[in-house]
């Protein structure tokens, strides 16, 4: 793997100037294009462009006024002095509209971007737990390099015929089918994740030819594509390590983030004995959710004494680092996203994999857009900001939240911190993406600013697809108070000590341990699948568990704050108690001060 060059800690004047080439570019691009949509026509937002523009509501004039009345430079002068930041409630009212009953063409048709969506991205909001979701359109080469490159990283080649197991879904929440004039249907369009839209539209996959596709193996991957249209997590799990078991030349797993491929390995050593009796039988198990798939999956599994004898000798891991490498020895890489809240897991895989394995990070991704992909994939939190698809800006956390404080990719001051505002290629202006990132440098070839993710700028948890807020954990927390006796102060972290992930509520009480404390994890997992139905899916699903209660000392938040300050040297009034807590030394500190566990 070639190594990038060193990061410069400043930009040359001929830098700069190429990378506002670069962005006026863009912008001008996707004002030309997404100028005749519903959404810029009728958007309060964006009236006040319009109206810079010399165009009235509902003009449809403006690609003539940018192609004869705007340069590039000027254009961006009008953009920057009059398009404010938005937020997801901007775009609600028009998105909705896919989501009517029934969908019109004539409704959705030039929504966001021209034409129709290839697919609709769903994700967690950062407020109440409502799902957002995202037309995603198809776009020319020029203006989609950046998914290019991370489909290309993602499913790397091999020059020895090596296989790759790639963890993906192929499934969809929904098919939003609009309807035409006459009333019939014309086209499918699945609402689905981000991960799962890419790949569709990378290989051109339609939801009508799904069944077709389950009955297919692509060569360079361990799993048939009938593994991806498992939706239980525990099984989609199993499924995916018992194909990558079968092949003793596997070189890359991608799990797409770490605390997926930490479930993996969970998943290997403690159902070892299962695979090796499927591999030597060639028997696919009555697993949850695979009835749909399960022939498919069959006609790819054939018994293999030698392998399942192979894997016997090896044997179940010891404390010894690297029992992958046994299984595998030809496996070089783990591809995941590991920095930011999937960093906390790390240690766990790199005592599976060992020493001669890397960990590689490949993008900065979300349901909006591409953010950034790896400089240096061997830094897990080391990111180059993409400069082709869609208009990139930051928002210096330490202004106020208004669009003149912007800053741009040319003129970000070097270890500054931003918060991300996209103008994207889907028809987004000047969205607050809400992730925090820290400026630690730039590329010397082209210019564009090299980033460190650091946090969202609300803080959150999560596990699989779902997003809890702060909010939400207070009200969790509130309502369940009484249970456990009087709920003084409380955070929260990701809990990994049991077969699937849940949350653990370290909790300080104001006295006595209630009466009815035993009934306060299931308590608290009602509560919060009754306010985030993506932690309800998720839950059903098999991929995250009923919560952890830990008692804390009394008196133990207080130490926390005495200790921070001690160590820190930091102002009394300034120390809080993260009600989220990623941070290791915080977390193993607090697990010190456990009385119980409920």
């Amino acid at each position: 793997m070639d190594r990038p060059p060193a990061p410069i800690t400043s930009l040359t004047p001929e830098l700069a100037e190429q990378l506002r080439g670069r962005a006026l570019d863009v912008l001008s691009y996707l004002v030309k294009t997404n100028s005749a949509t519903t959404y810029f026509k009728e958007s309060d937002v964006l009236s006040r462009f319009r109206s810079a523009l010399h165009l009235s509501d509902g003009s449809n004039g403006l690609l003539q006024a940018v192609d004869q009345t705007c340069s590039s430079k000027e254009l961006f002068g009008v953009y920057h002095n009059n398009v404010a930041l938005s937020v997801y409630e901007d775009y609600l009212p028009f998105i909705s509209r896919f989501f009517e009953q029934p969908c019109k063409k004539s409704s959705v048709e030039n929504l966001m971007a021209p034409g129709l969506p290839c697919f609709i991205a769903h994700s967690s909001g950062t407020s109440g737990g409502a799902t957002k979701h995202f037309p995603k359109y198809r776009h020319p080469d020029h203006m989609s390099m950046s998914t290019s490159e991370a489909m290309k990283m993602s499913n790397p080649t091999s020059k020895s015929g090596g296989k790759n197991c790639i963890m993906y879904s192929l499934g969809h929440r929904q098919v939003v089918a609009p309807l035409n004039e006459d009333g019939n249907m014309d086209g499918q369009i699945p609402v689905c994740l981000m991960t799962s839209g890419v790949i569709r539209v990378s290989n051109n996959m339609v939801v009508e030819r799904d069944a077709i596709y389950s009955t297919i193996k692509v060569p360079n991957c361990s799993s048939p594509l009938a593994v991806s249209f498992i939706p239980n997590y525990k099984s989609f799990l199993f499924m995916h390590a018992l194909f990558a078991l079968m092949e003793p030349k596997l070189e890359t797993i991608n799990t797409l983030f770490t605390t997926t491929c930490r479930d993996l390995c969970r998943a290997i050593h403690d159902q070892w004995g299962d695979f090796i009796h499927c591999i030597e039988t060639g028997t696919i198990p009555d697993l949850e959710g695979i009835e749909q798939v399960k022939d498919d999956l069959q006609r790819f599994l054939k018994p293999n004494p030698d392998r399942a004898g192979e894997l016997r000798e090896i044997g179940r891991a010891t404390g010894a680092p690297g029992w992958f490498r046994q299984i595998w020895p030809e496996l070089r890489a783990i591809l995941a996203t590991a920095s930011g809240p999937f960093a906390t897991v790390i240690p766990k895989i790199r005592h599976y994999i060992g020493p001669d394995v890397s960990l590689q990070t490949l993008s900065i991704a979300s349901s909006e857009a591409f953010l950034a992909l790896a400089y240096d994939p061997t830094d897990l939190n080391l990111y180059k900001i993409v400069g082709s698809d869609d208009v990139i800006e930051f928002l210096p956390v330490d202004e106020p939240e208004e669009s003149k404080y912007l800053a741009q990719t040319w003129n970000v001051e070097l270890g500054k911190k931003y918060e991300v505002v996209l103008t994207t290629r889907d028809g987004f202006w000047r969205y607050r993406l809400g992730d925090v990132v820290d400026v630690v440098g730039f590329d010397p070839r082209d210019g564009q600013p090299l980033v460190r993710y650091i946090e969202r700028r609300n803080m959150h948890i999560r596990i699989a697809n779902e997003v809890t807020t702060e909010t939400q954990l207070r009200s969790v927390i509130d309502t369940t108070s009484g249970l456990l006796g009087g709920v003084s102060e409380f955070c929260v972290c990701t809990d990994y000590r049991e077969s699937v992930g849940r949350y653990a509520f370290f909790v300080e009480l104001q006295g006595n341990l209630g009466k009815d404390s035993a009934t306060a994890p299931a308590a608290l997992h009602d509560e919060l699948q009754k306010l985030n139905e993506n932690y309800l899916r998720d839950s059903q699903s098999g991929k995250i568990g009923v919560p952890a209660v830990r008692v804390l000392k009394p008196g133990t938040f207080g130490d926390f704050r005495e200790w921070k300050i001690r160590t820190n040297n930091i102002a009394a009034g300034q120390v809080k108690v993260p009600i989220v807590v990623w941070d290791e030394v915080n977390r193993a500190w607090l697990e010190e001060r456990v009385m119980r566990d409920i």
